[in-house]
Parts: C-alpha cells; sequence; structure tokens
C-alpha cells in the first residue's frame, strides 16, 4: 500500500490528468465473483452505495445492465440502501473488452494539458504568492517553465532567496517530466542606479529592466514568452498605463495568468498548490523583518508616460546594466 499511497501521490500532481484511481483488475467472466467476495472491504463504513458502469467494446449487455445485476449482488449481500444521487460510496467499474477495473476511489488531479505540449515559458518569480501562482498555471497549460529570480540581498540576511528555493522546491514538485533550471542574477547593481535618476518611476524602469534579462535569458532556453504574476491595479506598478510602458521594453509576449483575479483567488489556489505557508515567510534586512520593496519610492507614478521612461533610460547605461545582471547570472538549480 505505501508504494501504492506513493505513486498515486505523484499521478495527482501531473497535469493533463483530471483523476486518478487506484483499481483493482478483474476477467469480466470473474467480475461478480469478485464483487460478491469483497463487499464489505468495497463498502466498508458506507450506509448506501450507487454502481457506475462504464464500457468499451462490443457486448451483449448495457451498462446498466451490469449496474443492475452487480448493484442486486451488493444488496443482497450487504443489506445496504441503494442511493444513486448521494451514496455513501460509489462502485465504480469500467469494462474495456474482457478486462474489468473496479474501484470506490477517486483522487483529484489538476487537469490542464500535459506539460511539454506548449513551448517553454521564463517566469519571474519573487517567492511571494503571486508569481508561484502564475508560474503553475502556466504549467496547467503544458508550459515547461524555467524560472529566474532576480536577487538584491537584504544586508546579506539571504531571507528571500531561502524563501524563493523553499517555493520554487514546491513548484518542482508539480514540474515532472520535464526539466526545470532555475536562474539568479543579481538585480541590486541596476537597481541602485535606477532609483537614483527615477524616483517615482523607479518601479517602472524597475520592471522594465527585469524584462530585458528575462527575454535573453528565454533566448538562451529557447522560451517563447515571459510569465509575470502582475495584476491589474492589485499595487501602483501594476496600473494598466504602467503595464503598457512595462511592456515596451520586452521582445517577447508577457503572459499574465492573474491579470482579472482578487487576491483572495490567487491565495486559494496558493494554499491548494501548498506554496502559500512558504511564500508568505518573512523576510529580513540583516536583523530587521520587512514588508514590499526596499526601493519602492514613497509615491510611485500610476500613469507612466512613455516618452518620460524612455527620457529617464536615456540617463543610464541600460545596454551595460543587462550585460551586468548576464554577467551574474547563476543555475541554483542544484541548491534544490
Amino acid at each position: 500500500m505505501d508504494d501504492i499511497d506513493a505513486g498515486c501521490r505523484i499521478a495527482s500532481r501531473i497535469f493533463g490528468l483530471k483523476y486518478i484511481a487506484p483499481y483493482k483488475y478483474v476477467d469480466l467472466d470473474d467480475l461478480e465473483s469478485f464483487i460478491r467476495s469483497n463487499v464489505s472491504i468495497l463498502l466498508d463504513g458506507a450506509k448506501s452505495f450507487a454502481v457506475r458502469v462504464r464500457r468499451t467494446g462490443i457486448h451483449s449487455f448495457t451498462s446498466r445492465d451490469i449496474e443492475s445485476r452487480i448493484g442486486g449482488i451488493v444488496k443482497a449481500s450487504s443489506n445496504l440502501k441503494v442511493n444513486l444521487d448521494n451514496p455513501d460510496r460509489t462502485i465504480h467499474i469500467e469494462i474495456h473488452d474482457d478486462e474489468c477495473y473496479v474501484y470506490t476511489e477517486r483522487i483529484d488531479a489538476p487537469g490542464g494539458l500535459p506539460l511539454g505540449t506548449s513551448s517553454r515559458i521564463v517566469s519571474l518569480v519573487s517567492g511571494g504568492i503571486d508569481s508561484p501562482v502564475a508560474t503553475w498555471l502556466m504549467m496547467k497549460r503544458g508550459c515547461p517553465a524555467t524560472i529566474l529570480f532576480a536577487y538584491f540581498p537584504l544586508g546579506g540576511d539571504e531571507s528571500d532567496l531561502r524563501r524563493f528555493l523553499a517555493v520554487v522546491r514546491i513548484l518542482r514538485d508539480w514540474h515532472i517530466g520535464e526539466e526545470m533550471k532555475i536562474y539568479s542574477y543579481r538585480h541590486d547593481y541596476a537597481l541602485k542606479e535606477i532609483r537614483r535618476i527615477a524616483d517615482s518611476y523607479t518601479c517602472v524602469l524597475c520592471r522594465r529592466m527585469m524584462y530585458r534579462v528575462a527575454c535573453r535569458v528565454a533566448e538562451m532556453e529557447g522560451a517563447k514568452a515571459i510569465v509575470t504574476g502582475e495584476n491589474l491595479a492589485q499595487v501602483a506598478s501594476q496600473t494598466l498605463d504602467n503595464l503598457y510602458a512595462i511592456d515596451e521594453a520586452s521582445t517577447l509576449p508577457v503572459l499574465r495568468p492573474l491579470i482579472g483575479l482578487e487576491k483572495e483567488d490567487s491565495m486559494r489556489i496558493a494554499r491548494m498548490i501548498g506554496t502559500y505557508e512558504a511564500s508568505i515567510t518573512p523576510v529580513s534586512s540583516g536583523c530587521r523583518p520587512i514588508k514590499g520593496c526596499w526601493a519602492k519610492p514613497g509615491k510611485p507614478t500610476t500613469k507612466a508616460v512613455l516618452d518620460r521612461v524612455r527620457e529617464l533610460e536615456s540617463m543610464i547605461d541600460v545596454e551595460r546594466l543587462v550585460d551586468e545582471a548576464l554577467s551574474s547570472l547563476k543555475d541554483i538549480s542544484s541548491l534544490l
């Protein structure tokens, strides 16, 4: 049973599957005797039951015929009530030609598309709640993920890096059958220069720099899009005007699976996939807990003007900063 339980836990995280069902294989000729001998096991603790049959192949009977016959056997052997609307236990029987698969348990799986059926993405993951959820949703649509972490150390504490790694370990457990590479780069060099000249536009220029680095990593990885956890108007940098100005820096499509969700929706999905507790782990600057980004201006712009963005970027050497970021790029997959 330990092997079956372990297999079910893994299979329940495979994209493309709606559910999994641990079954008992029975030859069609032995189906009735098997049910008769195992009623107490199949209905352990139940007070009512139903039988559901699905068939493929050519048979002299219908699915309803089998449901009626097996239901009669179960009722005679157990004296339990039949409840077709809300049974305590359902005996499922799938018949394929002369082979039968009998089960009473269905374990939910994520559904979606099998991982690898869509092109690779580069996902900007911070370790907070939203970006891991956005990555998982794109994985559910069949996209293998390369993870990119923009690292700006907070007083040498590395709690933000540890939180990021904890979150990505959980994401990797869902990334079955495809390689997940994890990269980090030093974003603080560029952010210090941006903060010096950008003032209220700091968040916009910061995101544009992240997108440029992500596009270069995507080129290395053969990825076709970058993914972020941005959500329309959730924070100051994510207004439609700002997203328009930020997108101009990207040479690839920018996918935002959370764009129209409420924060509560993201939190619900994070709890479901297992990243929530890791994502809310406090990070600190040295010994002082912090909330949010240390570079965020007091009054960030919510209506960025593209001409002003370009003017500000002309005051810094953008290409040099991108090259410096890429020179610090590290594959940290081995840290998981």
